[in-house]
């Protein structure tokens, strides 16, 4: 069976040079422009919302189903058109 485009997530690799560290998240939704609008809520959520993110430091590295994730990051998904993954650098 086919997969629709809610059943599935892209996935953004994010880094970024944050003010005393280096950061690295992923940004899982469906473009290009909602990745960097969450992105950019993420960096503020964090302090440090003077930092900039563009489609330098947020790439698109691959897709993944929705499924393979939590019920509460799917439903961050649905609602809010995705969520971020926080990684170690």
């Amino acid at each position: 069976m086919e997969q629709s485009q809610s059943d599935t997530v892209h996935v953004f690799d994010t880094w970024v040079k944050g003010t005393k560290r280096l950061l690295h998240f992923d940004v899982m939704t469906t473009d290009e422009a909602t990745a960097l609008t969450l992105a950019k809520k993420h960096l503020v959520s964090l302090g440090e919302g003077d930092v900039p993110v563009t489609v330098k430091e947020c790439q698109f590295c691959h897709t993944e189903p929705l499924v393979m994730f939590s019920p509460e990051q799917q439903r961050q998904f649905r609602e809010q058109g995705g969520f971020i993954i926080s990684l170690s650098t």
